[in-house]
């Protein structure tokens, strides 16, 4: 499952769940990818400690399982995951610039 994220590292800190992480060499923002028994949580994180509580759907979102017309559509769980990580990685991106811009751009007194 999820054979797309590949360019970060895999961990299990449990035994029902699998948490993948992807940073960018040389970046502060990544995503995070928790896949815990039924259900995932698609995250864009300020590094790989960064942590996000009740956070606003810009930088988490937690994916269930299709429901009745999303299979009978053909909609994975797979799809809807692979979907949200790549919203999330525009987010991390945006995240990125906006660094790179403020470190360019001297604060002005």
């Amino acid at each position: 499952m999820l054979k797309e994220l590949n360019q970060g590292t895999w961990s299990r800190p449990t035994d029902k769940s699998a948490v993948y992480l992807e940073i960018a060499p040389g970046d502060q923002w990544g995503i995070r990818v928790t896949l815990i028994d039924d259900y995932a949580k698609v995250e864009a994180v300020d590094g790989p400690k960064g942590v996000w509580y009740k956070a606003a759907d810009r930088y988490s979102t937690t994916i269930h399982p299709p429901g009745f017309l999303e299979r009978l559509a053909g909609i994975t769980l797979e799809e809807k995951i692979m979907a949200e990580v790549n919203k999330k990685r525009l987010v991390a991106q945006e995240e990125n610039a906006r660094l790179r811009k403020e470190r360019i751009v001297p604060a002005e007194d």
